[in-house]
C-alpha cells in the first residue's frame, strides 16, 4: 500500500486502498444480504445464475446500495468478494426457492 491513501473526495477524507475486510461487521452484513438479493432477483428473471458479464450487472445494483448507504470501499472489492463467495450465494438462492412456501 502506497503511503498516501487517502483522497479528499465530496468534502470527506476517505482511504482509497480499502480493502473489504476493514468494513465494520454491519456492513458486511448488509452487502451480503444485497449480493443475495440482487442474485436471486437476477435467478428469477433470467431462470439461470449471472456469469460473465452479468456479475457486473448485479454488482453494479448492490454497488448502488452501497453508495446510498455511503460506505465507501472500491466496486473492485467488492466485486472481487462476490466472485469469491459467488457459488455459497448461488446455493443460497437454490434453498430459498427449495423452501418457497406454495
Amino acid at each position: 500500500m502506497s503511503r498516501k491513501n487517502h483522497k479528499l473526495i465530496d468534502g470527506k477524507l476517505l482511504q482509497v486502498d480499502k480493502k473489504y475486510s476493514s468494513l465494520k461487521t454491519k456492513q458486511k452484513d448488509a452487502i451480503a444480504q444485497w449480493m443475495f438479493e440482487e442474485t436471486r432477483a437476477y435467478y428469477e428473471e433470467h431462470k439461470r445464475f449471472p456469469e460473465g458479464k452479468d456479475n457486473d450487472e448485479v454488482i453494479r445494483k448492490v454497488y448502488e446500495k452501497i453508495e446510498e448507504r455511503e460506505i465507501w470501499i472500491p466496486y473492485d472489492e467488492v466485486y472481487e468478494h462476490y466472485l469469491k463467495k459467488k457459488n455459497k450465494i448461488n446455493k443460497r438462492v437454490l434453498e430459498s426457492f427449495e423452501h418457497k412456501p406454495e
